[in-house]
């Protein structure tokens, strides 16, 4: 029997969930029916997981995609960053993408996200099935404009749109080809029996905290430090873990950069971290997610901005309470009261009071921990996720 070829289109450059998700998604598929092949974007430590893992990948393109969602899109103050987008799209449809399809003929383009409109474009101009994962809302920005192009790219150029929850879903949620796949797990690597010996986690003293959104304002940063200096006041002894990357050096910040949002942002975790600072460790980029996750007592996700969270789907079968922003598609993700809470990213109040709730209330921890794994388990499994991916892909 003949494999199919599949080739993934990946766009982004750091080790976050997109990449991860499709990552667990190849090692899935079945490799007597499906060859997978990656066409990278742009050159990252990404790349070199990938061929750790044994996968086939062509590129580098070096072209950019033009993002627009809600973690990230081009404001006014970002027009280099737009002019070089725009530009790079352009190029793409006119000859990149062309160039890198009839070299690789695949059977089947897979699309990473929602932004590869000129590769969706020129794939179903060839006779090309396009699947179209959307895994981030889209932004209002630019009186809606942008958002109207995008939606109507991946309406038009789509074989199947595929969103990772009901929310993003919503742009085409009376859309046929529209079909939610959630993200998933991968049961064997985050085991709830999972025990790292690791001095890195385990000199610290508990209770611990595990924050996997590094500097980040969209994933809310300044949210959970104002919380966690609270909460040292009433619990000196608890530790705050922050992984992913956290740099914080205002030194290197021009003059210009300093008038705008993200500045204003940094000076204010600046201020707080230094007079929290001796109760958290900043772990930097980590590989060993669930031993990180089986030394701290629960997750927190305190967005200021709505998107999949995998941390949360990974503390459940972690079987980790999770504290995470009430906003969609959180609310998918979190039982509030069941498997943990979900709370406005605006009361510091009420995520101190919760938090210090889940680290001293230890039978409470337990039971929403293993309430968030059987709800983990119905909905966020790989094999459930695979099961539906292979039947689309047997469609086309």
């Amino acid at each position: 029997m003949n494999k199919k070829k599949i080739l993934y289109i990946h766009h982004g450059k750091g080790l976050g969930g997109a990449p991860l998700s499709l990552l667990l998604l190849i090692n899935a598929l079945d490799k007597k029916k499906y060859h997978p092949v990656v066409l990278f974007l742009h050159d990252s430590q990404v790349v070199d997981l990938y061929k750790q893992n044994n996968i086939e990948i062509v590129g580098i393109v070096n072209r950019y995609d033009f993002s627009h969602t809600k973690v990230w899109w081009f404001r006014w103050y970002h027009l280099p960053y737009f002019l070089r987008s725009a530009w790079d799209t352009f190029r793409t449809k006119q000859s990149v993408a062309g160039y890198w399809l009839d070299k690789i003929k695949p059977d089947l383009v897979h699309l990473n996200t929602s932004s590869l409109i000129a590769w969706g474009k020129v794939a179903s101009k060839k006779g090309i099935p396009v699947m179209w994962h959307v895994r981030e809302p889209l932004a209002d920005g630019y009186l809606g404009f942008r958002k109207w192009i995008i939606k109507k790219y991946v309406a038009k150029y789509s074989s199947k749109i595929l969103p990772i929850c009901k929310h993003d879903a919503l742009p085409w949620k009376d859309n046929p080809k529209t079909c939610v796949v959630y993200n998933a797990v991968d049961p064997k690597k985050f085991d709830f029996n999972i025990m790292t010996q690791d001095a890195v986690y385990h000199h610290y003293s508990n209770p611990q905290i595990l924050f996997l959104g590094g500097l980040s304002q969209e994933k809310g940063t300044l949210v959970i430090f104002k919380a966690f200096e609270k909460v040292l006041q009433q619990l000196p002894e608890a530790k705050l873990l922050v992984a992913s990357y956290f740099d914080l050096d205002l030194n290197k910040t021009s003059y210009l950069k300093k008038l705008f949002p993200a500045y204003k942002f940094k000076v204010e975790v600046a201020n707080i971290l230094e007079k929290i600072k001796k109760s958290v460790v900043l772990l930097g980029p980590i590989q060993d997610i669930p031993q990180a996750m089986s030394a701290s007592d629960l997750i927190v996700f305190p967005a200021t901005v709505g998107h999949f969270a995998r941390p949360i789907i990974e503390a459940g079968f972690m079987k980790k309470p999770v504290i995470a922003s009430a906003l969609a598609p959180l609310d998918e993700l979190v039982i509030n009261n069941q498997t943990g809470y979900l709370i406005d990213p605006n009361d510091i109040d009420a995520w101190t009071d919760k938090l210090l709730l889940l680290l001293t209330d230890k039978d409470l921890n337990k039971k929403m921990g293993d309430a968030g794994y059987n709800f983990c388990i119905q909905h966020f499994t790989i094999q459930n996720q695979i099961k539906i991916i292979e039947s689309i892909y047997q469609k086309y």
